[in-house]
C-alpha cells in the first residue's frame, strides 16, 4: 500500500498551478541546428499525376515518362521531360496501358518496356524510339508478369527474373532478334526483387516476396557464362521496397526498407551492415551520381528527408528535405548531379491515397531559405527546415500533446481523475498535470486513491461529472 506524500507539499500555495496552464510554456525561437547548401528544388510537373509509372534517361538528354496511373486506373500516355527547362511535353502513347512495369534503355538508345497490369496482368513488351518518337510492339514475354526485375547485360540482352506468382522463371530477351528465350530458374521463387549487373556481368537478384514473407533476405546470382543462378550468402535484414546500387570498387550497396544499409561483396561472398540512414526509405529509388554518391529521398508517407551515401566513409547524411512527402516515385540521376524525383503517391487531407504530378530536383548549385515554425503552422517538435537543418518549435503546456502533425492538441484522459484505475497522461488535463509534477507515480504507475485525494485537493473539479476547470 502506498503512503501519501502530498500532506508534506500542502503547504505550497496554488499559485504553482500558474505554470501548468497551456500559455505557461510557449514554443520557443525557431532554432537551426544545421544548414546545408545541397538542396531540394522544384521542377515543376508532369502533365498528368501518376504512380507506378517509369522514367528512362534518353541519350538525348530528356526523360521518358511511361504509364503508371491512379488508384482509379492505369495510363498508355507518356510525357518527354525536359531538366533543362523543368518543362514536359506529350509523347506517344504506348500500345497498351499500363503500370509497375520495367523499361530499360537498351544499348542502341531504345527502351524496352515490359509486363505490368491494368484490367489484368499483361505479358505484352514494346519498344520506345526516340529517333522517330514512336512505340512499335515488341514480342511478349513468355508469362504475364509485373513485380519483376529486368536488368541489361553487357552483350545487350535483357534478364527479366521473378515476378508476380512468386515465380522462379527466367527469361532473356534479345534486342537484335526480337526474341525471348528462357534461362537458368532462380532457385527461390522471388516478387519484387532489387536486381542489379555486378562488375563481372554477372547479376545479383535480391529481396522481395518470397511466399513465406514479404521481406526475405533471400540473394542469388545468374551467370551468364552458364545461364544458371547459384544462391549465395543471405543479406543480413529482410527487404522489400528496396534498391540495389553498383560502387567503384565493385561492392554492392543495398538500401531501404530498413534504416541499416548493407554492402555485398561478391569476392568473399558476405554482406557488411554500413551506415545508417536517418529515417526508413520505404519504395524509395536510390541512385548512383555521376561522383559515385548513392541518393535516396522520401519513402513511406512521413518521411520526406533527402540522403546522400558516401562510398568513401560508408556514412550517410542528410541533405535537403523533399517539400512534399512521396512514395514510389521514379528517382532519375542526371549527368551534371543533380537527380529528379517524379510523381509517386502521397496522402490528401481525407486519408486517401492520391497520385502526384509534381517533379521535385536534388540540386547542389542552388541557394536556401530556411522556412519557420511559425511559417508551417507548427507549434511544437522538431520538423525540417527545408535546407537540410532543424527546427525546435517548442513544447505544449498543461493538457496538451504534441499531434504527429506537429500542432499542439488537447489530450485525452483514459478515466476522470475522480475515479482510480491505470495511471493518466501528465497532459491530459491541468489536473493531471499538476498532480503529476508533485506525485510521479500517479501518471507512471497508478491512478490510486491517493492520486484522487491528491487531486480533490489540488485541482478545482466541478460536480457531477468530474468536469476539470482548465
Amino acid at each position: 500500500m502506498r503512503s501519501s506524500s502530498w500532506m508534506s507539499l500542502a503547504v505550497v500555495p496554488l499559485l504553482l498551478c500558474l505554470a501548468c496552464s497551456p500559455e505557461s510554456e510557449l514554443p520557443g525561437e525557431d532554432s537551426v541546428s544545421s544548414q546545408s547548401s545541397e538542396l531540394v528544388v522544384s521542377g515543376g510537373s508532369m502533365l498528368s499525376a501518376r504512380y507506378q509509372h517509369t522514367a528512362t534517361l534518353l541519350a538525348n538528354g530528356k526523360v521518358l515518362v511511361a504509364g503508371g496511373g491512379t488508384p482509379s486506373g492505369s495510363y498508355a500516355t507518356t510525357e518527354l521531360y525536359d531538366p533543362a527547362t523543368a518543362t514536359s511535353v506529350s509523347g506517344p502513347s504506348m500500345l497498351t496501358a499500363r503500370r509497375y512495369h520495367t523499361a530499360t534503355r537498351l544499348q542502341d538508345g531504345t527502351v524496352l518496356v515490359v509486363g505490368g497490369i491494368n484490367s489484368s496482368v499483361l505479358s505484352s513488351a514494346e519498344r520506345y524510339a526516340p529517333a522517330t518518337n514512336t512505340w512499335s510492339a515488341a514480342a511478349s514475354l513468355p508469362r504475364i508478369s509485373y513485380g519483376h526485375s529486368a536488368t541489361l547485360l553487357t552483350d545487350g540482352r535483357v534478364l527479366v527474373a521473378g515476378g508476380v506468382g512468386i515465380v522462379t522463371s527466367a527469361y532473356l530477351y534479345t534486342p537484335s532478334t526480337n526474341t525471348w528465350a528462357a534461362t537458368g530458374s532462380l532457385n527461390a521463387g522471388m516478387m519484387g526483387q532489387a536486381a542489379v549487373r555486378l562488375a563481372d556481368g554477372r547479376v545479383l537478384v535480391a529481396g522481395g516476396s518470397n511466399g513465406m514473407t514479404s521481406s526475405s533476405n533471400h540473394a542469388e546470382i545468374w551467370s551468364p557464362s552458364t545461364g544458371a543462378w547459384t544462391t549465395v550468402a543471405s543479406m543480413n535484414t529482410g527487404r522489400n521496397g528496396h534498391t540495389l546500387q553498383l560502387l567503384s570498387n565493385g561492392k554492392v550497396l543495398v538500401t531501404g526498407y530498413s534504416t541499416v544499409a548493407e554492402l555485398y561483396d561478391p569476392a568473399t561472398n558476405t554482406w557488411t551492415n554500413t551506415g545508417a540512414t536517418a529515417v526508413q526509405h520505404f519504395s524509395a529509388p536510390s541512385v548512383t551520381r555521376p561522383d559515385g554518391t548513392i541518393l535516396m529521398a522520401g519513402g513511406s508517407y512521413n518521411t520526406m528527408q533527402v540522403e546522400l551515401f558516401s562510398p568513401a566513409t560508408s556514412t550517410w547524411s542528410t541533405v535537403g528535405t523533399l517539400t512534399q512527402s512521396r512514395v514510389d516515385h521514379p528517382t532519375v540521376a542526371l549527368p551534371n548531379g543533380r537527380v529528379l524525383f517524379l510523381g509517386g503517391t502521397t496522402y490528401n487531407a481525407q486519408g486517401n491515397m492520391q497520385a502526384l504530378a509534381s517533379i521535385e530536383v536534388f540540386d547542389t548549385s542552388a541557394t536556401c531559405t530556411p522556412t519557420t515554425c511559425a511559417a508551417q503552422g507548427k507549434t511544437c517538435g522538431t520538423l525540417s527546415d527545408g535546407c537540410g537543418g532543424t527546427l525546435a518549435c517548442g513544447t505544449c503546456g498543461a493538457g496538451q500533446v504534441c499531434s504527429s502533425s506537429n500542432v499542439c492538441t488537447a489530450a485525452a484522459c483514459t478515466h476522470n481523475v475522480c475515479t482510480t484505475g491505470s495511471s493518466l497522461s501528465k497532459d491530459c488535463n491541468s489536473c493531471t498535470y499538476s498532480v503529476c509534477n508533485r506525485d510521479p507515480y500517479c501518471c507512471t504507475t497508478a491512478w490510486d486513491s491517493i492520486c484522487v485525494s491528491e487531486a480533490n485537493s489540488w485541482c478545482v473539479i466541478a460536480q457531477p461529472g468530474c468536469v476539470v476547470s482548465q
